[in-house]
């Protein structure tokens, strides 16, 4: 059976924690006549602040923070640093300037002094782990994303074995010892996300960076390691689900345990949701009408009705003029007692092939 077969398609509303949730786009003056840009999904919960990595702006979250406030009801915070862009100049500002800056827009926004929590990628991390040792009592749980950690920075300098000598190297080598000094909180949970495989432009950075990261885990009983495979270095983009998931099942964990129960339900409904949409038209071109059928019955036989009648639907919906697709549906239904389903498809079966004994006879049984 083909690995990306398992999936269920769902067809029942997803329950949204946040469906008319509003989105703010604000510029907040945070001093020295700086300004920055923050764009606030607005909901009931505690905040959730997104860092993004080097150079990289706010807009880089845009394709899973939607369904984050949606399932959470948290208020969704991303911003773009003063850092943010291409331009040398912008990394003289200096990383104590760059993490105050945040905390005063946070302050201006009404978000300061209050129960958090962050997620970051790349040389994000090193941002939010300085945040949360500033910030140790607001911070209640973390995800990293392939972050950058004080291993793997210090094995970066090492391996181009040269003294920073631009903007850039001399703004990370700064993020570099004070986070050194200042590290990420030991007590504070956290959810580190690794893609196997990761290399970057100076070289295979593999071993390396999987090192730091099972080093920077080990570090605390309060930290795990998710690797990812099959991803490059932007988890969040090309396995959305996995990240999604991570950041629901800690943010109900340990932000708002007590919406725990439901909160996984509406992660586990978009995570199957998510599935069938992103994975309909591969399996329609991968798999045919009998692998389906083969894969719903395993499920039968094993009593397991339920994930039977969801394989048995997306055969249905797949290959909506196969009469089989509509007689397995019916038995399955009928297996789990739902007569008035079973005999409603064993009539479509009969009406896209007149010649179905089996629908005929479980028909005139069901209909005595």
């Amino acid at each position: 059976m083909k690995k990306h077969l398992y999936i269920f398609v769902l067809l029942f509303g997803f329950l949204s924690g946040t469906a008319n949730a509003q989105t703010i786009d604000t510029i907040i003056n945070v001093g020295n006549g700086q300004q920055m840009h923050f764009t606030i999904i607005k909901g009931t919960n505690p905040p959730i602040l997104f860092e993004s990595g080097l150079g990289n702006g706010g807009d880089v979250w845009k394709g899973i923070t939607k369904e984050i406030a949606e399932v959470t009801g948290a208020t969704v915070i991303t911003y773009d640093r003063l850092s943010y862009g291409e331009k040398p100049e912008n990394y003289q500002i200096g990383f104590e300037n760059e993490l105050k800056a945040l905390e005063t827009g946070l302050s201006k926004l009404g978000y300061a002094n209050k129960n958090m929590m962050s997620v970051s990628h790349s040389l994000g991390g090193m941002y939010q782990s300085y945040y949360a040792s500033r910030h140790p009592k607001e911070v209640k749980a973390a995800v990293f994303i392939d972050d950058a950690n004080v291993c793997s920075l210090t094995a970066y300098f090492k391996m181009i074995n040269t003294p920073p000598a631009n903007d850039v190297d001399k703004y990370i080598a700064e993020i570099l010892e004070v986070v050194r000094k200042n590290p990420m909180p030991v007590n504070i949970p956290l959810i580190d996300i690794v893609a196997v495989g990761h290399t970057d432009e100076n070289g295979d950075m593999d071993t390396v960076w999987q090192n730091c990261h099972a080093q920077f885990v080990a570090a605390s009983p309060e930290r795990k390691l998710l690797l990812a495979y099959g991803v490059g270095h932007a988890i969040f983009v090309d396995n959305p689900t996995l990240v999604i998931n991570a950041i629901i099942t800690q943010y109900a964990n340990y932000v708002v345990p007590k919406q725990k129960a439901i909160l996984l339900e509406r992660a586990n409904t978009l995570a199957l949701k998510m599935a069938n949409e992103n994975k309909k038209n591969e399996i329609k071109c991968g798999q045919s009408e009998d692998d389906l059928t083969t894969w719903g019955y395993s499920f039968l036989e094993k009593n397991e009705t339920e994930k039977a009648i969801e394989v048995f639907k997306l055969n249905v919906l797949l290959n909506p003029e196969g009469w089989n697709t509509y007689d397995c549906l019916g038995e399955a239904y009928l297996k789990a007692g739902k007569k008035d389903l079973a005999i409603l498809n064993y009539k479509k079966s009969l009406e896209l092939n007149p010649k179905n004994e089996n629908a005929t006879k479980v028909l005139m049984e069901l209909q005595k």
